[in-house]
């Protein structure tokens, strides 16, 4: 390969890199289930989990296999990604676990602790792949590395979603799934991979088109499919957070004068004609459903209510991560139409499975990304790409967890892009950065498409 022509990424350690992008996508759920939460009808044990489970184990054979035979370590070098916080984090979540108390609604099973310290294991294998990819990636290309998996994992999703949907209708494109609140209109996603989910995946993806893909066709067509596929999946969180993303390119990252006034324009306009067709777009934003459900913000002001009553149980321990939180939001919910099986906040879950410590640690989990983002974000395109995720993902924890509940498609995105914020900041001096650093324009092509 010659200078121009860098070694593909995913040549440079092939198996370690395979195992890690398998892992990071996971399994689509090939199962019906029942909206209320009561998602063990069909056994613990079932084609979904047990794929996932398949996946697990293999990935860590694979990891086993690639440290004991390189003579390696996990880690080939040194990597500050706020090591001390995630590492109270676990051991945090361990304590509140081992010590959760017993739920009044529901009966104890020996199988309780095994299924948190599996899904916790899931999160601290993710970790494992892809710092151990990470460390064996050239130091000059690990951004890099964690943006072109970013966008392979959502392309991959998309791709399976369209798939599949012709042969699978009512799964790929009806009711939401495990986790999910009702709605009366069929959302694309459906059962086979969660709405608010491909949604995540969707944003996510639509900026790597923009920002990666060559320009002329392919960009466009890749914008295009990206954006349907948010649209169709109709989860109002992630369209809010695209809307503002949107906006936040056009206006300050674009580098193009007439975008920015063409878009201050447009966005009078449509502020205009919003005020003309609200009866519209309020039809379109309740989904079919009433005044007081939207009221609720879909449920969610009555979940926090119940996560709030919890914590002032037990503030200082929690209840528990995954199992423990959910018997815990169950006490002490009154409502019968569903169960939610989270807190629909990431913050507030975090408080109860873990107490206040755990609440604490994820906000400066946050804070250090985002911090880091804003920070760095003038260094280039992959940089300015990590920051419009971490804006996603912190609009998105006021809805729904993104790393203090199970290991989930959102997790792994969130997981690449804190690894590629963090560590991916040198200890240089700003003169040396700057001439490091990559103009914001698309004037230089792209290879990084996946």
């Amino acid at each position: 390969m010659t200078a121009d022509q860098p070694y593909p990424l995913q040549r440079q350690n092939p198996l370690l890199y395979w195992a890690t992008l398998i892992y990071l996508v996971g399994v689509p759920n090939f199962i019906h289930f029942d909206v209320t939460g009561r998602t063990h009808a069909q056994g613990l044990f079932n084609l979904t989990s047990l794929s996932a489970m398949l996946i697990t184990f293999l990935s860590s054979y694979v990891l086993v296999v690639v440290v004991i035979l390189g003579r390696r370590p996990l880690l080939c070098r040194k990597v500050n990604i706020g090591n001390w916080l995630w590492i109270v984090l676990v051991l945090q979540m361990l304590l509140s676990t081992a010590l959760q108390p017993v739920s009044r609604l529901t009966p104890p099973a020996y199988s309780d602790i095994l299924i948190s310290l599996y899904r916790m294991y899931e999160w601290v294998l993710a970790f494992a792949l892809v710092l151990a990819l990470y460390t064996r990636t050239p130091a000059d290309r690990r951004t890099e590395l964690m943006a072109h998996l970013i966008g392979r994992v959502a392309w991959i999703w998309i791709a399976m979603t369209y798939i599949v949907l012709p042969f699978m209708p009512s799964q790929v494109y009806g009711g939401a799934g495990e986790g999910e609140m009702t709605s009366a209109h069929a959302q694309l996603g459906g059962e086979f991979l969660s709405p608010s989910y491909l949604a995540t995946l969707s944003v996510a993806a639509f900026f790597y088109a923009l920002f990666f893909f060559p320009r002329g066709l392919i960009r466009f067509c890749g914008c295009v499919l990206a954006f349907v596929t948010l649209v169709l999946a109709r989860t109002r969180i992630e369209q809010l957070s695209f809307l503002i993303l949107i906006l936040l390119y056009a206006i300050f990252f674009s580098g193009k004068f007439v975008l920015r006034i063409g878009t201050i324009i447009s966005t009078a306009v449509l502020g205009a004609l919003g005020i003309l067709f609200r009866s519209t777009i309020i039809e379109y934003v309740s989904r079919g459903q009433n005044a007081n459900s939207l009221a609720t913000l879909n449920d969610r002001t009555r979940v926090w209510q119940s996560a709030i009553e919890a914590i002032r149980d037990r503030p200082v321990l929690g209840y528990g991560y995954v199992v423990g939180a959910k018997n815990a939001l169950r006490d002490h919910w009154i409502y019968t139409h569903w169960i939610p099986p989270h807190a629909h906040n990431e913050y507030l879950h975090a408080f109860v499975s873990g107490g206040i410590l755990a609440a604490i640690l994820a906000l400066c989990i946050y804070g250090l990304a985002l911090w880091t983002a804003f920070r760095t974000a003038y260094r280039g395109l992959h940089q300015v790409f990590f920051l419009f995720l971490m804006i996603l993902f912190t609009v998105r924890s006021l809805g729904g967890p993104n790393l203090t509940y199970i290991y989930t498609r959102p997790g792994a995105i969130f997981l690449l892009t804190f690894i590629g914020l963090v560590g991916g900041v040198d200890k240089l001096s700003p003169r040396k950065l700057k001439k490091k650093s990559r103009p914001l324009s698309h004037s230089i092509p792209q290879e990084v498409g996946a």
